[in-house]
């Protein structure tokens, strides 16, 4: 049985009703395009399209499973198959083998262990040998710094130098390059793929052979693309050949969302390429948001509208929706005013499962997963490893152990591991060779593992290293008499061991650096809060964790904490971002293996952050509104709080609501205000001071009250040439047509 049809909105039903031709869709979030498009699919059917002439591309499995359901719920009878790009990728390939065009594969792809495993003997072959040390100390983040780079080269077509560039990598990783070539060598001659191969490798062969190209395309009479903004190069060259020269291409999505930079994706495939390669018949909008009311849109479209690289959209809240409080919290102590509200929330009766605090770094969740913890506040975390398990910790678990004397009950094997864990963090320069037989003859005794270690530093070390092993040896016999407090013994190994700054450079980038930095100072500053001795206050860390997995595995009613990448495509009554300071918002790192991060990116990012919510979204900020500019970043508040006018967006929700005949407003009103207000049909006498327009670029498109859209050509001082719409350009003083501008 067939679902009943909801009633579309004017937009969603004439995209349910587009007549042919390519399409480009530009949806807000939670403006319903799934059920556009589900509609769409149905007109279809209902027009004698055979179902399996129709694809429907979705970004991921969640997604694709959502709407495999929905759509089998709505339509009578065999309804399309819904795939991912890397499910059309394996039926690809399979046919591909089936033709001989491809070299046969084992299509299931390679778990992570190995493929770490082969990167890491590539790097141990191809890096320089004088950097090999190095290298070895910081074996995991280099692991996963050449695993990024190979799968980044996978979504484009230009190969591994073009992504080396695109990357602005120096030149001490162009080993890199050997890298990538000694795994696909290897890969090749296990006939194995990864999960980026199941596109990869038939998107390389078909560039570089049109005529077998021309064989796999001009099926489909519909390809439907799901968040078009979140492809990248090889993506997008795929569904040019899948479609070849026939049928009708929809793509969809919202350029605001573009979050995934560090995969190859960017705006410009929505916004530009998909014009140049998919010519549309029809621009679609999906401008009504259904997730949240009026005081956020407006503080989400005053936000966005700062970004150039941007779809011309305004997002519009229902008349009669939900309203959606933004509150703008500062506070000296973020942990613990979280902890407080999330208590007041629960005696209100409110459920902590509709609550989720999103953080910018992970490093941002640490000290706050320690106060739930210390709260007996129950929480899921979206990180593989909550904080008391991440790996920085483990060498400062060590030093407790060793202090409480839980040490010397371990067995031999766990104390072995134990004692180079420690013994490498920050990393000591001595090879691996030297240290494990000597943590190997350590870990026999029970006792005494600091003198001992004194007693057996080999004698053709260099001068420096006997000296670092010494110093070791000498905080390893404090460890064993330590009769301080927890956060005392942990402050002085990192002062002696200079830890902070070392685990910083033994991390591949900054922002790993920073996420382990940051992870350790919270833990310290926990247990200098909780003043106990090693054992007691290791017996209650291990009591926090064991209380945090019994309330993980039973408690349906948890906060979630997550990532704002990781909260792409999820909502929440109740959104949390923490932290938002100018250093971590917008996040600039100045050295980090990823894509440039742009300020627009990162605006695009916590513009995915704030549309998460439902009911209720909270900034926090900083208690500190003012500091010289020479002072810590993280005491300042986020430069993005004043570009959301956050009194503004709260008068004029107001105003919507009472809809006086005259807006009486301290604050200056925008343009972008007053258009949203007449896009709902209220145009009040206004008694306001104007907010001062932002001067636009050359290039970026303008709306004017009387004459239309244009797109500005260029300034000539304070004058702007604009060509409009009716291809006649036209020059205007700045100061004259800002009143014009909407």
């Amino acid at each position: 049985m067939a679902e009943l049809t909801p009633t579309l909105t004017d937009e969603q039903q004439a995209i349910a009703d587009h007549p042919g031709g390519h399409a480009k869709i530009i949806a807000v979030a939670g403006s319903g395009k799934t059920t556009a498009l589900l509609h769409y699919v149905k007109n279809r059917l209902a027009a004698g399209v055979a179902p399996q002439r129709i694809l429907v591309l979705m970004y991921n499995r969640s997604a694709r499973e959502d709407f495999a359901r929905r759509l089998g719920a709505l339509v009578d009878g065999p309804a399309p198959t819904v795939q991912t790009f890397h499910s059309l990728g394996y039926r690809l390939y399979q046919r591909m083998i089936a033709n001989g065009h491809i070299a046969p594969a084992k299509l299931s792809p390679l778990p992570q262990s190995v493929i770490q495993l082969q990167i890491w003997r590539a790097i141990e072959a191809c890096a320089p040998p004088e950097e090999l040390e190095d290298i070895r100390a910081r074996k995991q983040s280099e692991v996963e710094a050449a695993e990024f780079f190979i799968d980044y080269t996978k979504t484009i077509l230009s190969g591994d130098l073009s992504a080396f560039q695109e990357l602005k990598l120096g030149d001490e990783y162009l080993y890199f390059l050997k890298v990538f070539r000694a795994f696909e060598d290897w890969r090749r001659s296990q006939q194995a793929v990864t999960y980026a191969d199941l596109i990869y490798d038939p998107a390389i062969l078909l560039s570089l052979c049109p005529d077998i190209a021309e064989q796999y395309g001009s099926y489909f009479e519909d390809i439907l693309v799901d968040e078009y903004q979140d492809i990248n190069a090889i993506q997008h060259f795929l569904l040019q050949v899948i479609y070849g020269k026939s049928g009708n291409v929809i793509a969809i999505g919202d350029p605001d969302q573009t979050i995934y930079e560090w995969r190859g994706s960017k705006p410009a495939y929505l916004l530009r390429y998909f014009d140049g390669d998919f010519p549309p018949s029809n621009v679609y909008q999906l401008s009504r948001t259904f997730r949240y009311g009026h005081e956020l849109s407006l503080a989400a479209n005053h936000f966005i509208q700062h970004n150039r690289e941007r779809a011309d959209i305004l997002c519009i809240s229902p008349e009669n929706g939900p309203e959606t409080r933004v509150q703008l919290q500062a506070t000296d102590n973020e942990p613990r005013w979280l902890v407080e509200h999330l208590r007041r929330i629960q005696k209100q009766g409110g459920k902590l499962a509709g609550v989720a605090i999103l953080v910018r770094l992970w490093s941002v969740a640490a000290p706050i997963e320690l106060a739930l913890l210390a709260a007996n506040i129950p929480y899921h975390s979206a990180n593989r490893n909550t904080v008391l398990s991440r790996r920085e910790l483990r060498p400062l678990f060590w030093s407790l152990n060793i202090a409480s004397g839980r040490f010397a009950e371990l067995p031999p094997q766990r104390r072995r591991i134990g004692l180079y864990e420690w013994l490498t963090a920050p990393h000591i320069r001595i090879p691996r060779r030297v240290l494990e037989p000597l943590c190997e003859t350590l870990a026999r005794q029970d006792s005494d593992w600091g003198q001992r270690l004194y007693e057996l530093v080999p004698a053709d070390l260099s001068q420096a290293q006997a000296k670092r092993l010494k110093q070791r040896a000498a905080l390893l016999r404090e460890c064993e008499r330590w009769r301080g407090t927890a956060g005392e013994l942990l402050r002085r190994q990192l002062g002696e061991l200079d830890y902070i700054s070392g685990i910083a450079d033994d991390s591949f980038t900054r922002q790993q650096g920073e996420e382990r930095q940051q992870t350790v100072l919270a833990f310290c500053q926990f247990l200098d809060r909780l003043r106990q001795p090693p054992a007691e206050a290791l017996a209650h860390l291990q009591e926090l964790q064991r209380q945090h997995r019994e309330g993980e595995q039973g408690a349906a009613d948890a906060v979630q904490i997550t990532t704002m990448h990781q909260a792409k495509g999820l909502e929440w009554d109740r959104v949390i971002l923490p932290s938002l300071n100018q250093h971590n918002m917008p996040y600039q790192p100045q050295r980090d293996f990823s894509t440039p991060a742009s300020l627009e990116s990162e605006r695009r990012l916590l513009y995915v952050a704030m549309t998460r919510a439902r009911r209720e979204l909270l900034l926090l900020t900083p208690a500190t509104t003012a500091k010289p500019a020479s002072e810590d970043d993280a005491q300042r508040p986020s430069l993005f709080i004043g570009e959301m006018q956050l009194p503004l967006c709260r008068n004029l929700s107001s105003a919507l609501a009472e809809r006086p005949e005259t807006l009486h407003s301290q604050v200056p009103v925008s343009r972008l205000g007053l258009r949203y207000l007449e896009t709902l049909g209220y145009s009040p006498e206004v008694e306001a001071p104007m907010a001062q327009a932002r001067r636009p670029e050359s290039g970026e498109s303008i709306r004017h009250r009387k004459l239309g859209h244009g797109r500005v050509v260029k300034w000539e001082g304070e004058r702007l040439v604009i060509l409009f719409s009716d291809s006649v350009t036209r020059r205007f003083d700045w100061d004259r047509l800002q009143p014009f501008l909407i």
